[in-house]
């Protein structure tokens, strides 16, 4: 009995000294926040003439070195390693000041608890290939990094030299509603100018077919999938959308011309194509990923600088993974959430980009984004800043970003403020993403009228929605994750999931119903309060043979072909020429606070929008509506409209719109 008594005593004192050591380790991190933080902007290189600073944030480190570096092609062995010095009045600092003496690229080699290693500098704004090492340089003033033959965008770096083509940056206030957002793949829309390509960002830049397609259909933005540096090797050529960020702070090397060897290069390329998008009067939105990265550990630069102290942990120390990718970013601690807002400012200033794509927003804390808009705003008012109010999986965050949330990051007094994606309205109108032969309204699915008028009118409290700004719902049928709107139509028209080439497995008639569909889709898309968002190719019934996953599906899966714009031109002309509408008239479709809906009969809805009433009908059947005034026309051959003189409407056609002009 003594001895199990003892042996008890053990185990309760072998516990407690457990717990007494987690909840030291609790408490560590945040003591890193209090006692370490620092609020300065000069992390990473700050050039002056010929001498540089260094500054690293590495409170963990012993000690940290910088090792120094001619070229970026040798750098298995330093030509040089400099002793760091710890800031006496930031003690999570380690700073040097040298000349520069010829030396291009840096890394620091930071000894921290337990273990050496050698990383490129997580702050710095140019890197090697691959990320290997940083580079010494000041992009903004650096000839290399600087594009030629641009007029619109010519410096780079400050507020005064920063280009906004959406309100003219910043002198006209514009409103989200005034936004028409079209989402594209780098790679996806090179290969309409280069049959093998594998993504660049001049091709983008100086195809004669991409952006003159986008000018002619009509939007405001792109919204361009992950260009940051991802994890794949510049010599894989394999196919990735992006979302495994690597380095935050750098182009994507993969989308850099060939003999990519210095920094600059990346820079420079990225910011042409951005300037040849701003020329053609479109805007910018950058699609970010700062809710966890492609690695952890020696994965991952972030770790190998403050070990652990960038992601969220478990209680029993691994890696929490709300983003069902491994791991996802602590945005709650001071220096992450500093980071992130130094990071979108850095894309912002230094490459003129106009908005930002959060990808699962529900990770970052409300009070992270509103550090990020405020900290943009600033910048430019008219900065577009939104995201998916949702998360990957079960996560640690506290106080995450939802759509019933999404007003609590900014005050009522911001006409913007942050958006998020109605994914209600998307469901409601073409069956869950979730559940690919569920139909919905425009499919002859009327049991969630509710929430298709709740997103027709804007979504607003009060009216059935999440938000007081109707801006703030960016309403959509389709992104590049799921099934493509032409894919899910013809799998609820099939009856069943199929993959494969579904225009072979639709009948004549099928294929009828579901151009007539896609069309219904655009006009409840493009018609409605709040925000319009397509995805590129929709507009001429892309599909991906079914794929609801293609990540890393390929070319033949995600590439663009543009000859379905001229084999589905009634389509395409359709999408044309509401654009056309909603830009001419966006007091009524888009900011109209006013507007009202109701399903009047079974799958037949009636919509007043300012001086407009429109019915949406998604029965197979024509339905009677016996109303008086101008009927707006489509016109599917060249995607203009005209209003006609007042007459009777009696007849909406079956998977139809009606337009009249009261």
């Amino acid at each position: 009995m003594k001895r199990i008594f003892f042996n008890l005593k053990k185990i309760l004192l072998a516990s407690c000294a457990i717990t007494l050591c987690l909840s030291l380790w609790a408490k560590e991190q945040p003591d890193l926040d209090k006692l370490n933080s620092y609020p300065g902007n000069d992390l990473g290189l700050t050039l002056s003439e010929n001498s540089a600073q260094f500054k690293c944030w590495a409170p963990l480190a012993k000690n940290v070195k910088i090792l120094l570096f001619r070229d970026s092609e040798n750098l298995a062995k330093p030509v040089k390693s400099i002793k760091m010095e710890k800031d006496a009045q930031n003690p999570g600092i380690w700073v040097l000041n040298i000349p520069v003496d010829g030396f291009r690229y840096y890394q620091y080699e930071i000894s921290n608890p337990g273990k050496k290693v050698r990383v490129c500098d997580i702050w710095a704004k140019a890197a090697s290939s691959e990320s290997t090492a940083s580079q010494i340089t000041d992009i903004n003033k650096d000839p290399a990094a600087i594009p030629q033959n641009l007029t619109k965008d010519t410096s780079w770096g400050t507020k005064e030299s920063y280009y906004n083509p959406f309100g003219e940056s910043g002198k006209k206030a514009m409103s989200y509603t005034d936004a028409v957002i079209y989402e594209m793949h780098i790679r996806d829309w090179s290969l309409v100018e280069v049959s093998d390509s594998t993504g660049k960002f001049k091709e983008i830049a100086d195809g004669d077919k991409i952006i003159s397609h986008l000018k002619d259909l009509g939007i405001t933005h792109v919204q361009i999938l992950p260009c940051f540096e991802y994890a794949e090797k510049n010599t894989n050529t394999l196919y990735n959308w992006g979302y495994n960020p690597y380095n935050y702070n750098v182009p994507e090397g993969r989308y850099v011309s060939t003999g990519y060897k210095d920094g600059t290069q990346a820079v420079n390329e990225m910011r042409y194509m951005i300037g040849k998008l701003h020329e053609n009067g479109i805007a910018v939105i950058m699609d970010v990923v700062y809710n966890h990265t492609s690695g952890t550990g020696e994965n991952s630069i972030y770790d190998l600088t403050v070990p652990e102290y960038f992601y969220r942990l478990n209680a029993d120390g691994s890696y929490s993974n709300g983003s069902g990718c491994g791991n996802e970013i602590a945005t709650n601690r001071t220096m992450v959430r500093k980071f992130v807002v130094d990071s979108v400012r850095h894309w912002m200033l230094d490459y003129h980009v106009n908005g930002f794509r959060f990808d699962l927003m529900g990770l970052q804390e409300r009070d992270t984004m509103t550090a990020v808009y405020n900290a943009l705003k600033e910048i430019d008012p008219n900065v577009m800043v939104y995201g998916e109010p949702w998360t990957g999986g079960k996560s640690l965050v506290k106080f995450g970003c939802s759509k019933s949330t999404v007003d609590l990051i900014t005050d009522d007094e911001n006409v913007n403020g942050v958006g998020c994606f109605n994914d209600d309205y998307r469901d409601a109108l073409k069956g869950s993403v979730f559940s690919p032969a569920q139909c919905g309204f425009v499919q002859g699915n009327g049991a969630s009228f509710n929430t298709v008028i709740a997103g027709l009118t804007g979504s607003l409290r009060g009216k059935g929605g999440f938000t007081k700004k109707l801006g703030r719902s960016i309403n959509y049928v389709e992104c590049h994750d799921n099934h493509t709107l032409f894919d899910k139509l013809a799998i609820t028209e099939i009856g069943k999931n199929q993959n494969g080439n579904l225009f072979e497995l639709l009948t004549e008639q099928q294929l009828e119903t579901v151009k007539k569909e896609d069309k219904l889709a655009a006009a409840f898309v493009f018609l409605a309060q709040g925000t319009p968002f397509i995805n590129g190719g929709q507009e001429f019934m892309r599909t991906k043979n079914g794929n609801s996953n293609s990540y890393i599906a390929g070319n033949k899966i995600n590439g663009i072909d543009l000859s379905f714009k001229d084999k589905f031109y009634d389509v395409y002309n359709t999408y044309k020429a509401l654009i056309a509408l909603r830009n001419a008239n966006r007091s009524s479709f888009g900011a109209n606070e006013g507007a009202e809906a109701d399903m009047i009969s079974p799958n037949l809805i009636k919509y007043s929008a300012g001086k407009f009433t429109v019915y949406f009908n998604g029965s197979d059947e024509a339905k009677d509506i016996n109303d008086y005034g101008k009927l707006v026309s489509i016109n599917e051959q060249n995607g203009t409209y005209s209003v006609s003189a007042a007459s009777k409407v009696i007849k909406v056609p079956a998977k139809n719109f009606v337009i009249i002009e009261n």
